[in-house]
């Protein structure tokens, strides 16, 4: 009887335990030790850019950005899709500013930029680009929009990390970039993330912020001679054990990348046909885009459809999920003054995703399994 494929299993490299007894004879645990440091080097180095804090995760990468510009916004709103994990939503809610959804194109499952300009105010302090899956949303626009209009563009980048763009990293096109580096991303520390900022003068607030509000990194770097609390922050870095994991995983994101690609063009080349023949779809990559290969997903026809396939699935071993439920149509989406019929779009396209195992435990020959057991259901109806 064949082996359960997992939706997801978490990379290992081999290294993590090395690095961590490391950090049992370095005697310093709580965080912001050689191994934090260690990362910050390696991600500037991926991304190609200074200015980041390691986080304990995405949420509190895009918590720190929502405590940084709450002043800047005001009574002002910040626009972002309704297609995104909650976390996007709850660092600004959480702070007391208003929200805005917006549609998302079919085409990737992405923001529509044609509905970001339909709903563009003299309110609109902020957008919001969410990159989903192994593509990117159209950021070079959006950042276009945003430089227009002197509003603030935020990535949600929490799946992008490895991901460029005409040779420019996800993460890095906006004013803010947020990463995840949770057991189910790429890369992982079992639960990490990492914030890119811009501008220095953010920078400084948001390290502030990052440091349980103080300027303890002045002190540190001899420019006071003590720090006190000046921003309202919080604990917002990982634990040296965390950083520690996630310095030996830093190491291979090429090699990650690699054999994703394998797996991903493998489902590309394997339901070529389907896709020929209008049963599903699935996006393909763009030229200028090198992604990351986070997942593989399809859309069925209809939300029927995509419970049957996944039923269809599990009963053969295979583990597959859905998509995000939108926010606008969940209970606190209801309680922010929303409306399920409000985003027909993502509604109907939201009820189509079935994303598929990927991981890097997977080979080619489970990817052609999954396939052909994705042909035989299409056969059968």
């Amino acid at each position: 009887m064949k082996n359960k494929i997992n939706f997801n299993e978490p990379f290992i490299t081999g290294d993590e335990l090395e690095n961590i007894k490391r950090v049992f004879k370095e005697n310093k645990f709580y965080g912001d030790g050689v191994f934090t440091k260690n990362c910050h080097e390696k991600i500037t180095e991926i991304l190609g850019k200074k200015n980041i804090l390691l986080t304990d995760s995405c949420s509190s990468a895009l918590d720190i950005v929502a405590l940084c510009i709450k002043d800047e916004i005001g009574s002002g709103e910040v626009i972002m899709p309704s297609y995104t994990f909650p976390s996007t939503a709850n660092a600004f809610a959480k702070v007391g500013i208003k929200i805005v959804f917006a549609e998302i194109q079919n085409t990737n499952m992405t923001i529509s930029i044609e509905d970001v300009q339909k709903k563009i105010n003299r309110n609109t302090r902020a957008i919001i680009m969410v990159h989903y899956g192994s593509f990117l949303g159209d950021i070079l626009k959006l950042k276009e929009i945003c430089s227009k209009n002197k509003i603030i563009l935020i990535e949600d980048a929490a799946q992008a990390f490895g991901s460029k763009l005409n040779g420019y990293s996800a993460g890095t096109f906006g004013d803010f970039g947020c990463f995840s580096f949770h057991e189910t991303k790429n890369l992982h520390a079992g639960l990490s993330g990492a914030l890119y900022i811009k501008r220095n003068n953010y920078f400084k607030k948001c390290q502030m912020i990052w440091e349980r509000g103080t300027n303890r990194q002045e002190l540190l770097k001899g420019l006071t001679d003590k720090y006190t609390w000046r921003e309202i922050g919080g604990s917002y870095y990982p634990s040296e054990l965390q950083a520690s994991f996630l310095d030996s995983q830093l190491n291979f994101v090429r090699e990650n990348i690699s054999y994703r690609r394998k797996l991903f063009y493998k489902y590309n080349e394997s339901l070529r046909d389907l896709k020929r023949d209008g049963k599903l779809f699935f996006p393909d990559l763009p030229a200028e885009l090198s992604s990351n290969y986070h997942s593989f997903y399809i859309l069925t026809k209809n939300s029927r459809q995509n419970l049957l396939l996944r039923k269809f699935l599990e009963e053969r071993k295979i583990s597959s999920y859905i998509g995000y439920i939108p926010l606008h149509s969940s209970p606190m989406g209801s309680k922010l003054g929303n409306f399920k019929k409000d985003l027909p779009i993502t509604n109907k396209y939201s009820e189509r995703v079935v994303r598929l195992p990927f991981h890097n435990n997977m080979k080619l020959k489970d990817v052609k399994y999954v396939c052909s057991v994705i042909k035989e259901f299409y056969d059968g109806i």
